[in-house]
Order: structure tokens, then sequence, then C-alpha cells
């Protein structure tokens, strides 16, 4: 299977003719026919029908479609890879992370830490933690922070792990006890978070005390819970950026200890054919510093 094939195919499909297939690939129409014809023998099955002299994708040329779409985008995440890349240069501090943390705690520490440097390049991107982890390994960016069960090869971790707290609206009842537990929360409305891993602990630590949750909402970013919470909706045990994040943009927020304790672990990601630079250094100082200035307490161990 070659690359010339599947160009011409994916012209073919989303152009709908050959001519204008050919026009944008910049090759003849015969060779347009005779790349899809050379596909088709390779795959074994019928790609285009034709119809009143159209050429239209048969139900295996619809599916066959899909999976060629995705290695293209995967081509043009490597291209991105490699600007990212060829831009690095020695006091460039390029970071990706997974969405709760780049929302409002990575931006204030990277704003404090350009008052501190401000020579240094820095660049902040969004991603899910599958492409963070991806673009860490791929080597194009400095450091990544991702939520996952496991790190793979190709890059360096460093395990951050702390304790879930609980949100409560401000005139609630339970806002003045010093510790919230599932007991007391077994009446009372609840915000959950879509039922990622942290959210299944949740649930297994009232499952352990054979006590119902009053489930109220079901969402699936921190800025929503937050706002739920401040607004009296519920409760809610959640990650302690989120509390941090909940009672910064909503003042009246209250954010209490939750026992039994609830872990909650992402990674710090490094590229692994890298040398660690004394700017990034200088970053995971002050985010460790900042996290637990803060009030969020937790451990953290290299690998």
């Amino acid at each position: 299977m070659q690359f010339q094939q599947l160009s011409a195919f994916k012209a073919v499909y989303e152009l709908g003719t050959v001519t204008a297939a050919a026009d944008f690939i910049h090759i003849t129409q015969p060779a347009v026919s005779r790349l899809i014809a050379s596909l088709e023998r390779n795959i074994g099955f019928k790609l285009f029908q034709r119809v009143k002299g159209r050429l239209l994708p048969t139900d295996k040329g619809r599916a066959f479609y899909l999976e060629v779409s995705k290695a293209y985008g995967a081509i043009e995440s490597l291209s991105d890879c490699a600007e990212d890349i060829k831009n690095s240069h020695h006091g460039s501090l390029h970071i990706a992370a997974f969405p709760m943390l780049s929302t409002s705690f990575l931006p204030k520490i990277l704003g404090k830490f350009l008052k501190e440097h401000p020579n240094v390049t820095t660049s902040l991107k969004t991603y899910r933690s599958e492409e963070v982890q991806r673009r860490t390994a791929l080597q194009s960016c400095d450091i990544g922070f991702a939520l996952l069960p496991e790190v793979t090869e190709g890059v360096t971790s460093i395990t951050i792990e702390c304790d879930c707290v609980c949100i409560l609206p401000p005139d609630s009842s339970r806002a003045n006890l010093p510790v919230i537990t599932p007991e007391l929360l077994a009446d009372h409305p609840l915000v959950s978070c879509e039922k990622d891993d942290t959210q299944q602990l949740v649930d297994k630590a009232f499952r352990k005390k054979k006590l119902k949750q009053k489930e109220v909402a079901e969402v699936s970013l921190a800025s929503a819970i937050a706002t739920l919470v401040a607004e009296g909706v519920g409760a809610a045990i959640v990650d302690p950026f989120s509390a941090q994040y909940a009672s910064e943009v909503h003042p009246g927020v209250v954010i209490k200890p939750f026992k039994p304790s609830i872990p909650f672990r992402f990674f710090i990601l490094l590229p692994s054919l890298r040398t660690r630079s004394e700017v990034l250094d200088k970053f995971i100082a002050l985010f460790i510093k900042q996290a637990e200035q803060l009030g969020v307490v937790f451990t953290h161990s290299e690998i």
C-alpha cells in the first residue's frame, strides 16, 4: 500500500471526481485511475462504484476512508510536532497540559515564572492527556502534564499524588464541619464528575458504607462543577486543583477535607531523550511550591 495510492483515493473520495482529484494532487486523470485500481487490488475490495457517470464510494470504501482520514490526521499532527521541535531553542519552555490544569493553575504559575525569567520564550498548549503523552514522547515539548493510569516509553515521569477534597455551597449546613465523610453527604445533593477514575473511587467509598449518593448533576468540566456548587445545587468531591479554582472564581465556595482519602494522581512528563535544563527544573520547583502554598498537600516521586 503506497502513500500515492492513499492520496489518490482520499482526493477522489472528498472531491467526487477523478478530474478534480487529478487537479488537486497535480497528476493526470489516467494516473489517478491507475492508483485507485492498484489500491483496490492490494486491499481486495472495491472502493467506488460508477453510477450514472459518477463515482460513488462503496460501503467498504466509506469505512476505509475513515481509517485513511485518521492516518492523515496523525501525519498532520506530526507536522505540528516538527514545527514545535524546529522552533525550540535554549531558554525556551514549551508546556503541554491536560485541560483541568491549563485552565487556571498553570497559567498563574507561568505568569509568575515569566516575571522572574522575562527572557524565556514560553508556550502553554492544551491537549487531551493521551496527546500530551504522545507529544512528550516525540520530544516536541519540554514538559507535559497528563492525567493517565500509567505512562508509556519515551518519557520520564514524576508522579504527583494528592487527596481529593469536598467543596460545598456557601450556605451548606455542613460548611462548618472540620471533615466531610460519606455519611454526612448521604442525603445531601451531589454534583459528580463524569465517570473517570477519581469518580469511581468516590462511588466506591459510598458503596463501602452502603450509602446511596443523591446525585443531582453529572458534568465534565471543573468550571461547571464550581458554578453548580456556588449556585447551591450541591456539594462535590473533587481534586484540590479544581477546588482551588472553584474558590477563586466563586469566593463563597467552602473547601473541606474528605475522609476516607480519595487519591488523585497525575504525571509530570519529560522527554526521555533530552537533558533537563535549568529553566525546566526551576519551573517544576515553582509548580510544587505554588501548589503547597495554595494548600494542596501532595507527595511526588520521580521515576
